[in-house]
């Protein structure tokens, strides 16, 4: 995937919460106070400290440098292109600079709640940034069900890769799309291919329009791909964009820049290279 930890939703997430994002465009070589080649497209992930006026000098990590060596093997080499080390890296820099790290103001709010719903509210936002574990903590001690929270138990298994239990907990949802489409991640991420595409296919055939259609379509792609079916995958993607456009979902714009490069891997990145303007 051409976009590395940005085509992952926590990663997203904790930047949209936690971080100013800035893009570099090195082409024309403002990236050069970090030292990058202009005209290059090699994959960097900067965090730095804010620069104030009078304030304490800034302080940066650059991820995607590897010594002697650029392009698809600094990748490599530094994991930069990988979203769970990208996320650890993130929240191990909000840990060493305390001072930066601001609670996301809808989870301090729901904090200190306890009634059913806010504390399933909590465990949602807190899923949404990765943190399986903590919401699996609230979900278990929550007095009741709500019709939720066996969706919620299921997404927070499915992170902790525990298929079996995801799908026994998912089991016990209600039967609708947002259930469906849990159904799909669970067995699209255990590596289940017969069965993710059947429900994708059922899913897209009953709600291409849903708000969760623009990732049903990007996996159905996907699947595609892993068959050796590129332009099925090509095709499935077009038209889950055209409903769905860039603008409004992140697993359509997964889709566009994964089509309009054609580069499925670092591999094929590497092989492509010469062809990178």
């Amino acid at each position: 995937m051409r976009t590395g930890p940005f085509s992952d939703p926590v990663v997203v997430t904790l930047i949209n919460r936690y971080f100013v994002p800035v893009h570099l465009n090195n082409i024309d070589g403002s990236g050069i106070r970090y030292n990058m080649p202009p005209g290059h497209e090699d994959a960097y992930f900067i965090l730095e400290t804010p620069e104030i006026a009078d304030g304490p000098e800034v302080e940066s990590i650059t991820y995607g440098w590897s010594d002697g060596h650029d392009g698809p093997v600094a990748a490599e080499n530094t994991h930069v292109l990988e979203p769970r080390f990208m996320k650890q890296e993130m929240l191990k820099f909000l840990g060493r600079y305390s001072q930066l790290d601001h609670e996301w103001p809808e989870l301090a709010h729901l904090k200190d709640a306890t009634d059913p719903v806010s504390r399933l509210r909590l465990a949602e936002l807190l899923l949404d940034e990765g943190a399986a574990d903590q919401a699996l903590a609230l979900l278990d001690a929550m007095p009741g069900p709500l019709t939720r929270t066996a969706e919620a138990r299921a997404r927070a298994l499915r992170q902790q890769k525990r298929w079996d239990e995801a799908a026994a907990a998912l089991s016990s949802a209600p039967t609708g799309p947002t259930t469906t489409i849990e159904e799909a991640r669970i067995a699209f991420d255990r590596g289940d291919s017969n069965l993710a595409q059947e429900v994708l296919d059922a899913f897209l055939a009953r709600h291409p329009d849903h708000v969760d259609a623009a990732e049903a379509y990007y996996l159905r792609g996907w699947l595609y791909f892993r068959a050796g079916d590129d332009n099925s995958a090509l095709e499935v993607w077009r038209e889950g964009i055209a409903r769905h456009p860039v603008t409004e979902s992140l697993f359509s714009q997964k889709a566009h820049l994964t089509l309009i490069r054609q580069n499925w891997s670092i591999d094929t990145v590497a092989r492509s290279n010469t062809d990178i303007h």
